[in-house]
């Protein structure tokens, strides 16, 4: 199955040592899995890619301050980098004063090989929860998402991608209501990881 991570956070600081943050979590999840391990710059063409060096933390303070000055706005979003193999990589998304002004996300949209190593370990699936959100707390809202699940024509209450695994803040209106549905739920940073269900069944619980 096809997977993306998504998690919103509230800033702590400027782009710059937010991009920092983002350093760490590469750092921190690195070990997790093979695909995960070298982190390539995004590239016109596979051949450009294929000659680039891994990214280093420099680079992608620069690429975050590069895309901060072309969109001549404090709320913009950047692609700087992905893992894995090339042309089946899991792409790096990052947004800043979006939607809101001092939120900042992380989006990863995940490869296959990645995506499998969910489908087989739902463990594997809380640790990269788990990781995510303890790295970028005060965490507002996040999801592990399946991508092939249709989306619903009414919006959740909550505006955001419904997930089998979501993140919810302790103060959020919706904490309350995630806590009745879901199947496991496990305290983390200022808030917690709940579990509804199955990948399969998860959209059904959530509707």
């Amino acid at each position: 199955m096809r997977w993306s991570l998504h998690m919103r956070r509230r800033a702590l600081g400027d782009p710059a040592s937010e991009g920092r943050r983002v350093w760490e979590w590469i750092q921190r999840v690195r070990p997790l899995h093979p695909s995960l391990d070298l982190w390539r710059p995004t590239a016109d063409s596979p051949q450009e890619a294929e000659q680039s060096p891994p990214i280093t933390q420099d680079y992608l303070l620069q690429e975050i301050h590069q895309t901060q000055i072309d969109w001549e706005s404090e709320s913009f979003g950047v692609a700087p980098a992905f893992s894995g193999q090339i042309n089946q990589g899991s792409k790096l998304e990052l947004y800043f004063n979006m939607p809101n002004p001092g939120d900042a996300s992380i989006g990863l949209a995940i490869s296959e090989a990645l995506g499998a190593a969910l489908d087989a370990s739902e463990a594997f699936a809380d640790t990269l929860m788990h990781t995510t959100a303890s790295i970028f707390t005060p965490n507002v809202i996040g999801a592990l998402t399946r991508d092939d699940i249709p989306i619903t024509p009414t919006p959740p209450p909550y505006r955001y991608l419904p997930g089998w695994k979501m993140f919810f803040a302790s103060d959020s209106p919706h904490y309350q209501r995630a806590t009745q549905l879901a199947t496991r739920t496990a305290p983390v940073a200022n808030g917690a990881i709940f579990t509804f269900g199955t990948p399969d069944t998860y959209p059904t619980i959530l509707n």
